[in-house]
């Protein structure tokens, strides 16, 4: 039965649900504090590596993704954990964004947010020009796909060298 992790978009409450199946899981519940939607937080899994005490440099390795030297798989593991508490401080900063531009009166979400260019890892709200400049960017790049696509098919009415 998975748990997940949920918080709150409006007060930041942290909460974890129990759902019977991962199925059921949905993106987002209401708050048990304020009503608003609470988000499906991204967790860093919970895995220890388990070698046997006979796997000290033996032929193969189980089939568990893991290999025999414990000194890899730790620096994997840290290097893991770092990745992931950066990316858990980022998260943290642009709700803190978003709760500074609600309490300002502005209906802000993490979609209208982009990193500061001053390399201080805090986030600014996109401008308009810049949100048009986008989704124009967008619009061209899907049409380039789609005209790619039709390019790549081939006609039925095409002549058949195979004929």
């Amino acid at each position: 039965m998975p748990i997940y992790e949920y918080q709150c978009e409006e007060c930041g409450l942290k909460a974890e649900k129990l759902w019977k199946r991962v199925s059921l899981a949905k993106a987002t519940i209401p708050c048990e504090s304020c009503g608003t939607n609470m988000r499906k937080l991204i967790s860093a899994a919970n895995f220890a590596f388990k070698h046997s005490a006979t796997q000290t440099r033996g032929a193969l390795p189980p089939s568990t993704g893991t290999s025999d030297d414990w000194s890899f798989d730790k620096a994997i593991g840290r290097d893991a954990e770092e990745k992931w508490k950066t990316v858990e401080q980022r998260e943290a900063v642009k709700d803190k964004t978003v709760r500074q531009e609600r309490e300002a009166g502005r209906g802000v979400t993490r979609d209208h947010l982009v990193p500061k260019v001053d390399g201080s890892g805090e986030y600014r709200v996109i401008t308009e020009t810049e949100r048009v400049k986008a989704n124009q960017n967008r619009e061209a790049a899907f049409k380039i796909a789609q005209g790619s696509k039709k390019l790549s098919t081939p006609k039925d009415d095409a002549p058949n060298p195979k004929k």
